[in-house]
């Protein structure tokens, strides 16, 4: 089942789906920190995947 995430920072309509948490956690990180220059953990992330 793919996973989705969407940027919780004010302003940004970044959005990533993918089969695979593990994906969507990776391009997650990098756009956190290249984007908005902060690191998330994994953890953090996946709290906040929804199953599409």
């Amino acid at each position: 089942m793919p996973s989705q995430f969407e940027c919780f920072q004010d302003g940004c309509n970044f959005m990533v789906r993918a089969d695979s948490d593990e994906e969507v956690v990776h391009l997650v990180r990098e756009h956190a920190q290249f984007t908005h220059d902060i690191t998330l953990d994994a953890d953090t992330i996946e709290e906040e995947i929804e199953r599409v």
